[in-house]
């Protein structure tokens, strides 16, 4: 991966150094040095998307896109263990349901649903065809849900499922909890019947860890073939209802490490490569790059359990000292969108609802005093190994000292991090989580969630939770009980990134959940 400071520098080793030339090459040594510290030490350099400076090998064929998949793993969307094939899939494979751009469940498989309670939904499918050529029926549905739900790919957004059976030809899904926004969770792959394969092969055969036999049939504008000499690759579906595509052809670039994904793109090895960014890192690339939208969520955790946070009021004076905007920008540049609310600014049940947060220097100060904090000083724990939420710990740290706010930084290890976090010892932690696609927020505010450590979750901003997931509460009135009861600071969304080769015309706006969703609009120039 590319140092995003700077490349290292290298002389010839039969480099000779005479009397004349040595005050040169000091003069130019010291200076690399200081242009060097001065790298370091400055702001992170914010990856706008950029134009290449390069032109990558021609296209094979203009009808032809070449993407990466891991050899060492499956193209199966049930036991997929890497990003990169787990997004391959979204090719092949379709769900009920898929989230657009403002989080709302746009129906694929699913003609509409009706939800008669809070803990129930009903689903009219449409009238589709597997590749295979079998009509999908509320049976595959049931079976492709079992499957699902023993995966760890969809578990999680599974959850607050407890049954879902064939009624009459349709779906009927039964919830733990009530949610009317569970729709948008009901994106898992459909396949038919008795047909997701089995578990991967612990042997490679062929050099894949896949074969067709195991890749079930899906119903996406793609469907899997392999050739004559053994290589898979991925043919457009034309009896899917995007009948027409520029790219007909998805030929798959085998890789066998994913960690510098991107750089293939460089050097002409595929057309396009996603980086989750989830450790951190904002990688310089050369080619075009752009952001994609995700649901991982950042915020500042807080132990309701310790001290003066124990106070509310102390609690959301804290959030009221801290410029969100300016505290995401410091740790994550221009991959990251600032929130005023624990959702996503642009979700559709916001659309409409009156209410504004902002940093106000005069009203922070306000509530600090009001809040009793004289001279507080609180430890804020951070895993080290990942600089963009190490930069965002220092931001937070630095704007809260200057509201006199003492913060002690603690920079650990992940096993001690982990074990800090579960345990309790921390006055403040900065965590980070992938929300579903229905933006549940039970990981943070329900009894059993993954990251309440420190969170009262019987508190006011649980129980308004709870009433808004119902539809007894409207987002304004539940922000309302949030903020007066502070259990943790929602900072922002973190983005990924997609490198694209030059020529490639893609879609304006990219989501994590479906990369390639508009991909039969997709042309080369």
């Amino acid at each position: 991966m590319i140092n995003h400071v700077g490349a290292a520098i290298s002389r010839p080793h039969h480099q000779k150094w005479t009397r004349d030339a040595r005050p040169y090459k000091i003069f130019a040594c010291a200076l690399a040095l200081a242009l060097l510290l001065f790298a370091c030490t400055s702001a992170v350099i914010e990856p706008e998307p950029t134009e290449p400076y390069f032109t990558p090998p021609a296209h094979e064929q203009l009808d032809t896109l070449v993407l990466p998949f891991a050899q060492r793993d499956v193209l199966n969307p049930f036991f997929a263990a890497t990003e990169v094939n787990l997004s391959l899939a979204s090719l092949v494979w379709e769900g009920l349901f898929a989230a657009d751009d403002t989080h709302y469940p746009q129906p694929v498989l699913a003609e509409s649903f009706e939800q008669p309670t809070p803990t129930q939904l009903v689903i009219t499918l449409r009238e589709r065809e597997f590749h295979n050529g079998n009509a999908v029926t509320a049976a595959d549905v049931v079976y492709s849900f079992g499957r699902a739900q023993a995966s760890t790919n969809f578990s999680a957004r599974l959850a607050n499922i407890t049954s879902m059976r064939v009624r009459d030809g349709q779906v009927e899904v039964n919830l733990r909890h009530g949610d009317v926004f569970a729709a948008a969770n009901l994106d898992f792959p459909i396949v038919p019947a008795n047909s997701a394969g089995a578990a991967p092969l612990r042997q490679a055969v062929a050099g894949h860890h896949f074969t067709l036999d195991n890749t079930p049939p899906g119903t996406g504008p793609y469907y899997l073939v392999q050739d004559d000499d053994g290589a898979f690759y991925l043919a457009h579906h034309t009896g899917h209802p995007a009948q027409t595509s520029a790219l007909t052809t998805i030929r798959l670039q085998g890789v066998s490490q994913t960690a510098a994904l991107l750089h293939g793109v460089e050097v002409g090895s595929y057309h396009l490569a996603y980086d989750d960014l989830t450790a951190g890192n904002l990688p310089a690339v050369a080619a075009a790059s752009h952001r994609v939208s995700t649901t991982n969520l950042v915020f500042l955790g807080m132990n309701s359990r310790r001290g003066a946070l124990q106070q509310a009021d102390a609690r959301a004076a804290i959030a009221a000292a801290l410029d969100v905007p300016r505290v995401m920008h410091d740790g994550f540049a221009a991959f990251a969108q600032a929130t005023q609310s624990p959702f996503p600014h642009n979700w559709h049940a916001l659309q409409g609802e009156e209410f504004t947060r902002g940093f106000n220097a005069a009203q922070a100060r306000q509530a600090i005093d009001a809040a009793g904090l004289v001279n507080p000083s609180f430890d804020l724990v951070v895993y080290r190994y990942n600089p963009a939420m190490v930069n965002a710990a220092g931001s937070i740290r630095a704007q809260l000292q200057a509201f006199g706010v003492e913060i002690n930084l603690v920079v650990l290890e992940r096993a001690a991090y982990e074990s800090a976090v579960r345990n309790g010892n921390f006055d403040l932690y900065l965590g980070q989580i992938r929300l579903t696609p229905g933006l549940s927020l039970a990981p943070l505010l329900s009894y059993g969630g993954a990251a309440t450590a420190g969170v009262n979750v019987w508190g006011d901003a649980a129980t308004a939770y709870t009433q808004l997931r119902l539809g007894e509460l409207t987002p304004a009135e539940f922000h309302e009980a949030f903020w007066d009861d502070a259990p943790f600071v929602p900072l922002g969304y973190r983005m990924g990134m997609v490198v694209a080769a030059h020529g490639l015309n893609m879609s304006a706006a990219l989501q994590r959940g479906n990369l390639f969703a508009g991909i039969s609009a997709w042309t080369f120039s």
